[in-house]
């Protein structure tokens, strides 16, 4: 196989040096087509780390060509359903029709055993009557919950992950995560407005991730729910600052909600503050983190024989 080329594009170093990102979901909790519910994947060092599962992660993550089976590691900024509610699909499907044959690791803030305990109930009827018959492996279907608090949540084979507390309101803990490999910085805002935790964290990293919010002046003064969730998200004025102060090398915006405005309304008042780059992120944008950042656009879903085999399965 060909590393230097790439979707078209030649690269000066091999894919495996590479950190690989893929915005699986990019929307709000809106029942958009284009969009659909926020989720993010990485492959660091041949593994999967999964951020968030929103509504048809596991149908992006097909048309992304991820094998799922191997995705294990999965990471949850907070417990909104918007962030969530793809997670019993992801783990049930991807058991026992695609053959995930080792435990599920699921870390999450305070509350995620409750949340595992709760999709176990849910599904009680296919984890008594499936193992009669299917073949996918008992061990596959395990969950292995871990709650966390601020702090290094996953260090292994040098990789390392910390989560930091965000700004999100009245949903509490709310947290953004710091993913750092072979010398490269990824950073997931999670749902926050602005804050100075978040600026720390991101401030000279590879990539930025970051959620945006915005609404038109008349919705804001017509609509007080509209007032509310504003004021617990990012807006791109505070985005413009974020980028102002961290100064991240790339920007990519996701979990895009809005309220009478423009995708590109969006981008002009992010530009109107700020001279550092950033692109507007969309369902299946694939990035590439290495000395440069090469960011790809949708690819046409995959089909069966396109799926990526990792050669390190975790």
């Amino acid at each position: 196989m060909d590393h230097t080329l790439y979707r078209g594009v030649h690269l000066n170093q091999e894919l495996p040096s590479f950190a690989r990102v893929w915005l699986l979901g990019t929307g709000s909790p809106s029942l958009q087509v284009c969009r659909h519910g926020i989720s993010t994947l990485m492959q660091l060092r041949g593994r999967f780390f999964l951020f968030d599962t929103g509504r048809a992660t596991l149908q992006r993550m097909y048309e992304c060509g991820i094998p799922a089976a191997q995705v294990r590691n999965v990471f949850i900024t907070h417990l909104h359903s918007d962030h969530i509610c793809g997670m019993p699909d992801f783990w049930m499907t991807a058991w026992y029709v695609m053959h995930r044959s080792k435990p599920l690791r699921i870390y999450g803030p305070k509350g995620t055993e409750r949340f595992v305990a709760g999709m176990k109930e849910m599904h009680h009827f296919d984890l008594d009557v499936r193992p009669k018959y299917e073949t996918a492996k008992i061990e596959g279907v395990q969950i292995e919950p871990t709650e966390f608090e601020e702090g290094v949540v996953y260090d292994e084979d040098g990789i390392t992950i910390k989560a930091f507390l965000v700004d999100h309101g009245p949903a509490t803990p709310a947290y953004g995560f710091r993913i750092e490999c072979d010398g490269k910085v990824i950073v997931l805002s999670g749902d926050t407005t602005y804050n100075t935790n978040l600026v720390q964290h991101a401030t000279g990293c590879d990539l930025l991730i970051h959620a945006v919010a915005a609404a038109s002046d008349r919705q804001l003064a017509e609509n007080e729910i509209t007032r509310r969730l504003i004021k617990n998200h990012t807006s791109p004025e505070q985005l413009a600052q974020v980028l102002e102060e961290a100064k991240p090398k790339m920007t990519l915006l996701h979990h895009i909600s809005t309220w009478r405005v423009t995708e590109y309304d969006i981008l002009s008042r992010i530009r109107s503050g700020t001279h550092q780059p950033f692109e507007m992120g969309h369902d299946r944008m694939e990035i590439l983190v290495g000395d440069e950042i090469k960011i790809f656009p949708s690819n046409a879903p995959a089909t069966g024989e396109d799926l990526i085999v990792s050669d390190h399965a975790d």
